[in-house]
């Protein structure tokens, strides 16, 4: 390979892509705006915790029996804690009995 056929192999990765058809871009959006609907808010997880853990605690899988609500704590940190917390506490009361 040559350094002009370098040069050209460059520029042809530099340049932008075909712009997205407006029905791709609106097919996009709908797939989106059908995620948020799935979305649970913190609160409605806040008031699913506690099963969730006794669920996990049960040497269930959690995860797959309420996924919306392991998904929900993959990206919320603040909820995370708060589930972090009380799985703890759970635990530490059940080997105290």
């Amino acid at each position: 390979m040559n350094l002009r056929e370098l040069i050209q192999r460059v520029r042809n990765k530099l340049t932008p892509h075909a712009e997205l058809s407006n029905e791709a871009v609106v097919g996009f959006l709908r797939v989106l705006e059908d995620i948020r609907k799935e979305e649970l808010s913190c609160a409605e997880i806040y008031s699913k915790l506690d099963e969730y853990v006794e669920c996990e605690i049960d040497c269930k899988d959690a995860a797959h029996i309420m996924p919306l609500i392991r998904e929900h704590l993959d990206i919320c940190q603040e909820c995370c804690d708060e589930y972090e917390t009380l799985l703890d506490v759970v635990e530490k009361m059940d080997k105290e009995v």
